[in-house]
């Protein structure tokens, strides 16, 4: 399955030089090789050896240096990924470049990526700034979508195939949480690395408060506060203080590992997960231990069926923010939640409500429309599996269908 991406046509109209940049997996190198034209199209290694895909030649570092200056000023486009393995020589050398053509580098790591536009970086200024993320869910469901479709499905089967990797897996009669139970299992040491390779530059002892920080937020800790208690408690900072880890936070953010969302009519924010494997993987192994023992296939079912609902609300509370413009935000009181609140310059448009484990009667959608009435937003949505099989007045029932 080739899913084509909202990203492609963005890029396509932007004349600068690009830096491309995302963690590992989420498709960079596949969305250059197969929807932009290039002329060259170069892959650092680890060793800084460089493969030309042109022709499969191994080349040194000397003769790229040496193609680049030929091929731009020719206007054409060279592309060069994992650029960061080459260090700070070769960002010295694209600063003495003659501008012309399109350079594009690709990179994993925060590290040199952040550096990249430092103040006193030698190529600030040059690059055009493309952040790579998942795949868009509404780009999923296009892919996905075909007459007489199960809705249910197609919205859980969208949200799984939004990580690039579980594309390999996909089958068009799958189960959409059997299937994300099996590439779970089968990627316990993938899943992990891929947000890993991000920080490989940084201290080892910052990549352990990243990876606390991931953990804590899977374990349902998502206010800064919380989180820096989990990080103290695990030896992992100095004290619990949630200014310690703001910079750690924003840098997940940067880098689309996680995402931060305001809490409606308070002065403070939760944080997310944005991937759902990544997230029902850290807080399986926080749980059950899952990476240091074997793991039964139908132990972690019961992991996906468990955590299925939270993840499609989350992504649909995405979805229809980005649909409608919206900033996202959720509502948390004392007596109610509500699972999204979308804004529109501070003032309330859309109170949602996700409906996604078990029936829905007559008495609990009473209860959702009181609920959603309460904040007194412009428009109260329902969002259900399938809205065919639902009735409830005084709300807007929807599904995934009403989204494509």
């Amino acid at each position: 399955m080739i899913i084509r991406r909202k990203e492609v046509e963005d890029i396509k109209l932007i004349k600068k030089w690009l830096l491309i940049f995302g963690r590992r997996k989420t498709g960079k190198t596949f969305l250059v090789e197969n929807f932009l034209d290039c002329d060259e199209y170069f892959f650092v290694k680890r060793d800084r050896s460089i493969i030309s895909k042109k022709d499969g030649k191994v080349i040194n570092y000397e003769t790229l240096t040496s193609l680049i200056k030929r091929s731009l000023p020719d206007g054409k486009t060279v592309v060069v990924d994992e650029f960061h393995r080459l260090g700070d020589d070769f960002l010295d050398f694209v600063h003495s470049t003659k501008k012309g053509g399109k350079l594009i580098l690709i990179s994993s790591t925060l590290f040199l990526s952040k550096n990249l536009f430092a103040s006193r970086s030698p190529v600030l200024g040059l690059f055009a700034e493309v952040p790579i993320g998942l795949i868009g869910l509404d780009d999923t469901i296009k892919a996905l979508k075909k007459p007489g479709i199960d809705r249910k499905f197609l919205a859980e089967m969208g949200v799984l195939l939004r990580e690039p990797i579980a594309i390999d897996y996909y089958g068009p009669d799958e189960d959409p949480r059997k299937l994300m139970a099996r590439v779970i299992t089968h990627s316990l040491k993938t899943i992990p690395a891929l947000v890993g390779e991000i920080f490989a530059e940084e201290k080892r002892t910052i990549s352990a408060s990243y990876d606390g920080i991931l953990r804590a937020i899977a374990g349902g800790k998502t206010v800064s506060s919380e989180i820096s208690s989990h990080l103290f408690s695990r030896g992992l900072i100095k004290k619990d203080d949630p200014s310690l880890i703001q910079q750690y936070l924003s840098n997940l953010v940067e880098f689309g590992i996680i995402k931060r969302i305001r809490v409606y009519g308070r002065k403070r924010f939760i944080y997310k997960h944005v991937s759902p494997l990544v997230r029902i993987f850290y807080y399986a192994d926080e749980k059950y231990n899952i990476s240091e023992r074997a793991l039964d296939e139908k132990e972690m079912e019961r992991l996906v069926e468990e955590m299925m609902p939270k993840v499609v609300e989350d992504n649909v509370r995405g979805l229809l923010a980005e649909r409608f413009g919206l900033e996202e935000n959720v509502a948390e009181a004392r007596d109610f939640d509500v699972d999204g609140c979308l804004l529109r310059f501070r003032e309330l448009e859309v109170a949602l409500e996700v409906k996604w484990r078990g029936e829905l009667g007559e008495g609990e959608a009473r209860k959702i429309v009181e609920r959603l009435g309460r904040l007194g937003a412009k428009r109260r949505i329902l969002f259900v599996p399938d809205k065919r099989k639902v009735t409830a007045k005084g709300v807007e029932v929807v599904d995934i269908l009403d989204f494509v």
